[in-house]
């Protein structure tokens, strides 16, 4: 049932009928419309594969095969990864990924040029369950599919850029175990090239062949493959190689391209981070000026994230190491950074006796939130909190204004009010709700009394008194006059034309 309804997916238009598609106006999706019937069936496929016998895995794996081919469907496309992700969550399946492991390579390799953007992390997922299941004879499949790996850690949807950064973790655990590569077997490889042993140096050494690729992006990429691997296996990589890593990303600190020097920032943090002070230490002299020169750079934040870096420099080797390598304009940095974190500090302090120890407990339960793995934090980590104490630190040395003032209240939840009639609740559900809503306060209007006419004693009404001239009262009547006391400023001014549009009395629509 489900193969004729793959039939239903109209082949690929050509491009005529693309140039004719895209003069017209495009449809909006009806809410109401059913999904198609290749969908729902490959939904039900997917939920009851793990309850299905050994013997229908081979019918599971050639159907996968088939949707795989279509690039017309994204998503059927992602449901068929799925498919494979799902497999691996029962004993059944996880036999039939072992025995049928070959298979499962063949068709991930045939269907790399037919993979869509969208099924992108989908297939990610679906790889490295078929790498968890590796023989240790296939070790071949690793570096076939290293490549798009690699270039998928710059992905713009961020799970498929995690699922990207695991799976190069996966692989060098995988590698780390031992086992064989043949690489007569890898694609675009000499029929002849010999077979070497896996390890975890040789794993570094294919994410490093990027490093030569012939545009940006792919090394940025590979930069960014190095860092995340670097992280996780510092510890177990020879000291050797990572003076070599350490000392070739040096080099590219020094590159005109933007996406380079940005991987190569992320790279200088975590190494200085992560790694022993003995070996940081002696790059000092190199990385200290190739950081420099991109501190005057704004584009890309690049000046921000060379102040973190230089930051956690001075907060793990001190001022003196590091002002040792720096120019003058690079001293004035490191010395603007001191001052900051001694700002920070007092201000620390003074909060802490405030309000004893709360305030370190919810800042760490903040950061704790923020993060999602220790690397994310090595990486990104006080970029934003150093922002804002910067911007914060900024704001103080200078006097407070008006709109400042009215931000911080507004912020605090402070100095807003409702205008309610007496007599009739505010109705909040209202369309002319906020109309009712200001941020300065209110003034209560009094009805004037009726005062009593003055007469004689023959009755008659009088309009002039004893101590004033005729017609004073009228005039005290007509109009009040400012007194001294009243507000004359500019701000009170504000203040009384906003009463007059949005008070009591103020002409509405609908009233």
């Amino acid at each position: 049932m489900l193969g004729s309804s793959l039939h239903e997916i109209p082949s690929q238009p050509s491009s005529e009928e693309q140039q004719h598609q895209q003069q017209q106006p495009p449809k909006e999706p009806a809410s109401d419309q059913m999904p198609p019937t290749s969908h729902t069936l490959m939904d039900l496929i997917i939920t009851l594969s793990i309850y299905l016998p050994l013997q229908t895995f081979p019918h599971l794996l050639t159907l996968t095969s088939r949707i795989l081919s279509l690039n017309q469907d994204p998503q059927l496309q992602k449901k068929a990864y799925k498919l494979i992700s799902r497999l691996a969550t029962s004993a059944n399946g996880a036999l039939a990924l072992k025995t049928r492991n070959q298979d499962l390579q063949a068709l991930l390799l045939s269907s790399a040029p037919t993979a869509s953007a969208p099924a992108r992390r989908d297939r990610l997922l679906a790889i490295a369950t078929t790498i968890e299941h590796l023989p240790q004879a296939d070790f071949h499949f690793i570096p076939s599919v290293l490549s798009e790996v690699v270039i998928a850690t710059k992905e713009v949807n961020e799970k498929a850029r995690t699922a990207a950064f695991d799976l190069l973790v996966l692989m060098g655990w995988k590698m780390n175990a031992g086992g064989t590569i043949e690489q007569a077997k890898i694609l675009h490889m000499d029929a002849s090239a010999p077979t070497v042993g896996a390890s975890l140096e040789e794993f570094c050494t294919m994410v490093s062949a990027g490093l030569g690729g012939g545009t940006p992006h792919m090394v940025s990429a590979s930069i960014t493959s190095l860092t995340r691997i670097l992280y996780e296996f510092h510890a177990r990589l020879r000291r050797s190689v990572i003076e070599e890593f350490v000392s070739t990303i040096d080099l590219f600190l020094t590159s005109n391209n933007r996406e380079i020097v940005r991987s190569c920032l992320g790279f200088t943090k975590v190494a200085i981070t992560a790694l022993p002070k003995e070996i940081v230490e002696p790059r000092l002299q190199t990385l200290v000026p190739g950081l420099l020169g991109w501190s005057k750079e704004h584009k890309s934040r690049f000046r921000a994230k060379v102040k973190h870096i230089f930051e956690r420099m001075v907060r793990r080797f001190g001022v003196e190491v590091v002002g040792r390598y720096a120019t003058e304009d690079g001293k004035k940095l490191i010395h603007n950074i001191v001052k900051t974190k001694e700002r920070k500090k007092r201000k620390k302090s003074v909060a802490a006796t405030a309000a004893g120890d709360e305030v370190d407990e919810d800042e760490q339960a903040k950061r704790k939130k923020r993060f999602q793995s220790e690397y994310e934090e090595a990486i990104y980590g006080s970029e934003d909190d150093d922002e804002s104490n910067a911007s914060r630190s900024s704001d103080d040395d200078a006097p407070p204004t008006k709109s400042s003032k009215r931000g911080k209240a507004a912020k605090g939840g402070k100095g807003t009010y409702i205008i309610e009639d007496p007599d009739e609740p505010l109705d909040l559900l209202s369309a002319n709700a906020l109309t009712h809503i200001s941020t300065s306060k209110p003034v209560l209007f009094k009805p004037r009394g009726k005062t009593k006419a003055k007469t004689d004693v023959d009755g008659k009404l009088v309009f002039g008194t004893k101590d004033g001239g005729a017609g004073e009262d009228a005039e005290v009547d007509a109009m009040e006059m400012d007194e001294p006391g009243d507000d004359t400023t500019l701000e009170g001014g504000i203040n009384a034309y906003v009463e007059a549009i949005r008070g009591r009395d103020a002409v509405q629509r609908g009233r």
